[in-house]
């Protein structure tokens, strides 16, 4: 389940991303959906939406990040999320029986 976190001094993606998620590297899931453009600019007072990590979707015969992100977001762009949340690139390709985890918007 995703939910709201107002930044306070102090805070970056990559911090938050480890307090969440145990992973400070997972902070591209925090910035996509927040249209950060650049992670390492958070502004103090600013809400953001913090996507939660337990949905998990084994990947079937033709997945690609794209037709997941269709199929969970109803818009293929989000792949990017996906692969963020996952380690991989967008152009990275899915093994059957694959479990990804998709991030609550």
């Amino acid at each position: 389940m995703s939910k709201k976190y107002k930044v306070v001094s102090g805070d970056t993606l990559s911090g938050l991303a480890n307090r969440f998620y145990g992973d400070g590297s997972l902070f591209m899931v925090i910035a996509i959906p927040n249209d950060i453009l650049n992670p390492d600019f958070i502004r103090v007072g600013q809400v953001l939406l913090i996507p939660g990590l337990s949905q998990k979707y084994r990947v079937t015969v033709g997945d690609t990040l794209s037709s997941v992100a269709e199929q969970f977001y109803g818009d293929c762009s989000m792949d990017a999320l996906i692969a963020a949340a996952n380690h991989l690139s967008v152009n990275d390709d899915l093994s059957f029986g694959q479990v990804l985890r998709i991030p609550d918007l």
